[in-house]
């Protein structure tokens, strides 16, 4: 009887020492992005996990590896009933290569980022390895959800966000007008008669939209939804995560202590959590009608042989390339001399004229990044001009100087004329005239050093300006403004007059730095 259950056991302890390499090869692969599975060292846990509800730009790699971990998990019956077997080479081959390529760039440029794109394409391929296309059918929805911890390319979001400020602002408004509370709207400010709310990027409600929608997600999968239920869940979650987050900001003005950071975050907490009961009451609904009941198909598993040698030697040599990226590959730094002092600059250029600087506004800026910033106002003979000039610092990952806050001299400004027009260099310059309340002030606005929004996006995506592809000088983004005292015409040729006349000196000497600075240059070092 003893000898008979030894010979009973002997398969399967052989099973687990060929499984051994196996997983040993999956399990460096995965240790290889261990700068991933942290939530950061910016702040504490507790701040980082409001970051992650609330600020569009802070993604938390790890709780969004964590849910897609569990999706995996519900998967496990479904990934355990299938076979071994291999699939085509001509998947598993390109997934690797474009892994570890991805990898290595994001680790060259420091783009922590990146990495999460690259452990999609690692998984796909070691998915396919190891249980063909059916168990890429099982287990594509994790790997997709690890794509929400990518955030948008700077550029991009700073528009979009700008955007749903304005938005957001527009339809606490209207909520505020049913309500019968009086209350003016004012770009990114919603005014009461003591007091002025600004919807800063945290009440854009761009977080609300993406969590929301990752929680419709996991709704969609825990109840099996599928097909035309499934597609319109999708669609009507960012639409009432939008509309939700303007409850919020209706809330957050009526309630006197909503200044309480704790009382703030737990309003937007609350406002969440009614989001995902109504999309579940929306789900119950739709469960109930004839027209989005889903019949799942019937899919035959391919019947594909194991190949084990040939993926053991494949998964290995990707284990063994993306520790040797992680442990010795250099990172890329700049070694340009410092450019010439933006303040320097700028000063000698305008010297002619009495200045004084203007205070930041941060709430304001939000998540535009610079490096130096020249903000002071002017005082010509016939008035003042406030002249803003910032550079962008390229060695900041996920910032951007592109932001459309930069065209408007603070918050709460209405745009209420905008031309773009040609300068006397051939540069484009928009020219607007914003208001707030009854002042009115004309607005020159230009980049120097920056293509379109498709282009920098780009860019920012895959952090060529943190490598040897990076420009040879930084981008430069100018605005002047000055009062428009009436709204006769003269007024505003008035104006436009004392503004060509600063933009004449500035862009003079912005042009001859950038012509005689030496261009960027980079090498690789150690850390």
């Amino acid at each position: 009887m003893l000898k008979e259950s030894g010979d009973q056991e002997a398969p399967a302890a052989r099973g687990w020492r060929a499984a051994v390499p196996h997983l040993l090869a999956i399990f460096l692969i995965l240790a290889a992005f261990r700068t991933l599975y942290t939530v950061g060292t910016r702040y504490s846990f507790a701040q980082g996990v409001e970051y992650w509800l609330f600020l569009p730009g802070d993604s938390a790699p790890i709780v969004v590896i964590a849910i897609a971990a569990w999706l995996a998990y519900r998967r496990s019956n479904r990934v355990r009933a299938l076979p071994l077997s291999t699939g085509p080479w001509s998947l598993i081959l390109p997934s690797f290569v474009a892994g570890a390529g991805c990898f290595g760039w994001a680790v060259y440029t420091q783009a922590l980022d990146l990495q999460v794109v690259a452990l999609a394409l690692v998984m796909t391929g070691v998915v396919v390895a190891y249980l063909g296309l059916p168990g890429l059918r099982a287990l594509w929805l994790p790997l997709i959800v690890l794509l929400f911890a990518v955030p948008l390319p700077a550029p991009l979001m700073l528009a979009v966000v700008f955007k749903l400020q304005i938005w957001t602002a527009q339809l606490a408004g209207m909520a505020l007008s049913v309500l019968g509370i009086p209350h003016l709207v004012s770009g990114d400010q919603i005014l009461r008669v003591s007091e002025a709310f600004q919807v800063i990027e945290g009440c854009s409600g761009m977080r609300s939209v993406q969590i929301l929608t990752l929680l419709t997600i996991l709704l969609i999968d825990l109840f099996e939804r599928r097909g035309r239920h499934a597609a319109l869940l999708l669609v009507i979650a960012p639409i009432l995560a939008f509309a939700l987050n303007g409850v919020r900001v209706v809330t957050l003005i009526l309630n006197p202590h909503s200044e309480v950071i704790a009382i703030h975050n737990l309003q937007g907490i609350v406002i969440l959590l009614v989001g995902l009961v109504t999309v579940y009451a929306i789900d119950t609904l739709l469960e109930r009608l004839p027209v989005f009941q889903y019949e799942p198909a019937t899919v035959v598993p391919e019947a594909r042989r194991f190949a084990a040698t040939g993926s053991l030697a494949a998964a290995g040599t990707l284990a063994v390339v993306l520790q040797a990226l992680a442990l010795g590959l250099p990172t890329w730094q700049s070694s340009a001399p410092d450019p010439t002092s933006l303040h320097s600059l700028v000063g000698d250029a305008l010297d002619r004229w009495a200045s004084e600087k203007i205070p930041p506004d941060f709430s304001f800026r939000g998540s535009a990044r610079f490096g130096e910033v020249v903000n002071r106002k002017y005082h010509l003979d016939t008035g003042p001009v406030s002249v803003f000039v910032a550079e962008s610092d390229f060695d900041q990952r996920g910032g951007s100087p592109l932001s459309p806050v930069t065209a408007l001299p603070g918050s709460g400004w209405k745009v209420v004329e905008d031309a773009a027009v040609p300068a006397a260099n051939g540069q484009l310059v928009d020219v607007r005239v914003v208001e707030k309340g009854k002042r009115r002030l004309l607005v020159h606005h230009w980049v120097r050093g920056a293509g379109g929004l498709p282009t920098e996006t780009l860019r920012s995506l895959l952090a060529l300006d943190r490598s040897p592809l990076r420009r040879l000088h930084p981008i430069l983004v100018v605005r002047l403004t000055t009062p428009v005292l009436d709204r006769r015409p003269v007024a505003r040729e008035v104006a436009a007059r004392r503004l060509e006349e600063v933009e004449r000196y500035l862009d003079s000497a912005l042009a001859a730095a950038a012509r005689s600075d030496t261009p960027h240059t980079g090498e690789s070092t150690f850390p």
